[in-house]
This record gives structure tokens, C-alpha cells and sequence, in this order.
């Protein structure tokens, strides 16, 4: 319980600086231009998927499971970590030449902010298999601020997306800097392994990466299909709630990183496994229904305080996202189940039928309704994969007539608040 209230007083800060750090972007910048600075980090993003290979749940298993190699494990993914960022950096130089002058920059600074976060998320993940989640929580508190301070000034003035980017690539480096020194109080001598023992790593958690990357895409590859179907503001408009989403969604970090390394500690055990398997499912259920109702029911006050009147548009979308975020938080439900159980495989091509999917609706839903239609095929995607999730983690935890009846009275919640427009 102790771990859950540092992880989830961590988070929070989080939380709160992050999503003021957004609001006021979107509200300095305005849904265009907003909606740019989206695009690139989205493409930055997508990018970056490669050199975060899914390790922050392969690391959390492995120490999970032998707590004794937690060192040698830390360093060994640390060198595949680097090999492929430096991988990535340089194919971002080379890209630059096709980018127009104006663009080139923007995605260079993201590119390099994305990195910077890639290596702090490493990093984060060894207090949290190794159970210092108050130093963690230190760290993030004083990084958030920063954070939030830094960007916020780089666009106060008035000035526009390169800006942006520029402050937001200076607190990823902060931060990183910051978590890094911290850090190696706990892993005294940490450094890069062999280029042998990281190509190790990277064959064992392939499908780990795999997995990562497809839910990755969700809320990045947003901005590419909305500004091809629509324009930058559809782009601004979406990512505006997606904000709100991405970060309650951190609550389902907070859940991941407690209970897989408890789950996988006790797989063995059947009557545990019960019992800790319910339980992560009715938190879960409890946090998609209560946060998904929070934006659906205050979707005009939450539209007005924090993006005002440039985004009114977006009232009309909350609940839509708010029915997203349910669904979403239900197919985690028992996602973390197949985690735990070391079927990353499966996860992984479930993820690879949900996503054909949501473009195979998406190509007839958006050009029809826009922003509603990418959020219908967003739904209708992560149910069929809460389905696919739920017959293969059945065998592992029965489902509870509790939990059950949570799942068709939060579903039911949402209905008459959802328009087509």
C-alpha cells in the first residue's frame, strides 16, 4: 500500500504540471498552431517508440522475477537503450533534408526532448523495481516544476511552435540530468554492457517492443491521420483532449508498475494470483468509470477553464473521450494479466488486429464525421481488443460478479451523452 501512495503521489505531480504545461501551450498557441506543434511531436514520438522497446515492463518482470541481477539487468538494457538511440539520431539528421526549414527544427528539438524522455523513463523504472518509489517521488516533484516552468516561458511572449519545441527539448534534457544524478545512488557504476549483452536484450524483449510500439501509436498516430483526413485544428482540437486522457491514463502506469512485479512474484500460485488479479481488475474498472464520467459530465466547464474559447469545439468530443478512456482502462484490465504471465506475444498481435481495426473504420468514419469519427474507430478498436484480452486472461483470473456488474453499469453511463456531429 505504502508503494501504491508514493507511485500514485509521483504520478499525480506528473499529472498536474503536465497538463498545465499542455493547457497553456494550447492556449498561447491556439488550435493551429497548437495542432503543428502536436504533429511533429506525434511524429517525434512514433520515432522514439524504437529506442524505448517496451523495456519498462521487460525490466519491471525481470527484477520482478530475480531481484538479485537487478544491476546487471539495469546496465545491459541501458547499452541497447543507447545503441538505439544513436540509431535514431542519426536518422533524424539525415531526414532533416527533406523537411521544409521551417518543420526541420521543430522535429529535430522533439526528436532530441523524446530521447531525453526515453532514458529518463529507464531510469525511473529501476526505483520502481527495486521499491524506492519515494525517491522517485522526490525527483518527479521538483522535475514537474521545472518542467512546467520552462516550456511556459518559452512560449509566453508570443512567440511560436520552434519555441515550443526548444523548451520542451530543454526540460527533457533537465529532467534527464536531474534523474540520472539521482539515480546512481542506487546503481552505483551503472553504465552501458556490451554490445554482445544488449543484443541479448533486445532479442529477449523483442516482443515486448512489439507490443509497446502498437499501443504506442495511440494518441500519436492521431495527428497523422486527422491532418491528413482534416486539417492542423483537427489536430489541435483532438490532441487538446487526448491531454486529458494521456494523463489520467497515468494511473494505469502507477497499477502496471506495482502489481507486475507482485503478479509475476506469484504466478505460480493460484489462490494469490486470484486475489491479486481481481483486485487489479476492480481498480482498474473503478478508475476508467470514474475519470471517463469526470470528462464526459463536465465537458463545457473543464472545455472553458483550461483550453477557453478558441477550443469550444472540444466540449462536444469529451465525452467521447470519456467513453474511450473506460474502454481503454477495461482492455488494461486484463492486458497487465497477460503481462504478468510472460504472454507478451499474444498482446502483441492482438494489438496488431485491434489497429487494423481502427484504420479500417477510420478510413470510412473520418472523412464523414471528422474528429467524432476517429474516436468512434478509437472505441470500437480497444473494445475488440478488451475482448481478445479478456478470453485469454479468463484461464488466469476468473472474473468477479462485481466487477462484471461495474462493466456494464459504466458502459451504460456513457450512452446518452454520445453525438454523432
Amino acid at each position: 500500500m505504502k508503494n501504491v501512495v508514493f507511485m500514485g503521489a509521483s504520478t499525480l505531480v506528473r499529472l498536474v504540471f503536465g497538463l498545465l504545461t499542455f493547457t497553456m501551450l494550447a492556449r498561447l498557441l491556439g488550435p493551429n498552431e497548437f495542432g503543428l506543434f502536436m504533429f511533429w511531436l506525434s511524429i517525434s514520438t512514433l520515432l522514439g517508440m524504437l529506442a524505448n522497446y517496451g523495456f519498462t515492463g521487460y525490466v519491471l518482470r525481470e527484477i520482478g522475477a530475480r531481484p538479485e541481477g537487478a544491476h546487471a539487468v539495469m546496465g545491459e538494457v541501458l547499452s541497447a537503450k543507447v545503441l538505439l538511440s544513436v540509431l535514431i539520431l542519426a536518422g533524424t539528421l539525415v531526414s532533416m533534408l527533406w523537411i521544409d526549414a521551417a518543420g526541420r527544427w521543430v522535429f529535430l528539438a522533439l526528436m532530441l526532448a523524446i530521447l531525453a524522455d526515453s532514458i529518463t523513463d529507464f531510469l525511473n523504472v529501476g526505483y520502481r523495481a527495486t521499491n524506492r518509489f519515494s525517491a522517485e517521488t522526490r525527483i518527479a516533484t521538483v522535475a514537474a516544476a521545472l518542467q512546467f516552468g520552462i516550456v511556459v516561458a518559452s512560449v509566453w511572449p508570443g512567440r511560436g511552435v520552434l519555441a515550443a519545441a526548444i523548451g520542451f527539448m530543454l526540460s527533457r534534457l533537465a529532467v534527464t540530468a536531474m534523474t540520472w544524478s539521482s539515480q546512481l545512488k542506487y546503481f552505483a557504476g551503472l553504465r552501458p554492457a556490451s554490445l554482445a549483452q544488449a543484443a541479448k536484450r533486445l532479442r529477449e524483449a523483442m516482443a515486448y517492443a512489439v507490443d509497446f510500439a502498437l499501443q504506442s501509436l495511440f494518441g500519436q498516430i492521431d495527428s497523422v491521420v486527422l491532418n491528413y483526413f482534416v486539417d492542423p485544428v483537427a489536430v489541435g482540437l483532438h490532441q487538446a483532449g487526448m491531454r486529458l486522457v494521456l494523463g489520467g491514463a497515468q494511473a494505469a502506469n502507477v497499477l502496471a508498475n506495482v502489481f507486475i512485479p507482485r503478479l509475476s512474484a506469484v504466478h505460480g500460485d493460484h489462490q494469490q494470483r486470484q486475489k491479486e488479479g481481481q483486485r487489479l481488475q476492480l481498480a482498474f474498472l473503478v478508475m476508467g468509470i470514474g475519470f471517463g464520467l469526470f470528462l464526459t459530465v463536465l465537458a463545457e466547464p473543464i472545455t472553458h477553464l483550461l483550453f477557453g474559447a478558441a477550443f469550444s469545439s472540444l466540449a462536444a468530443l469529451l465525452p467521447w473521450f470519456g467513453l474511450l478512456f473506460f474502454v481503454r482502462f477495461l482492455a488494461s484490465s486484463f492486458g497487465i494479466m497477460l503481462t504478468s504471465a510472460g504472454l507478451q506475444g499474444l498482446r502483441a498481435k492482438a494489438n496488431v488486429f485491434h489497429w487494423l481495426l481502427i484504420l479500417g473504420v477510420a478510413w470510412k468514419a473520418v472523412p464523414m464525421y471528422g474528429n467524432t469519427g476517429w474516436l468512434l474507430a478509437l472505441i470500437l478498436g480497444n473494445l475488440a481488443l478488451a475482448l481478445v484480452y479478456f478470453g485469454a486472461s479468463v484461464r488466469l483470473v476468473r472474473p468477479t460478479v462485481v466487477n462484471g456488474g461495474l462493466t456494464l453499469a459504466g458502459a451504460a453511463a456513457f450512452l446518452p451523452f454520445l453525438h454523432l456531429a
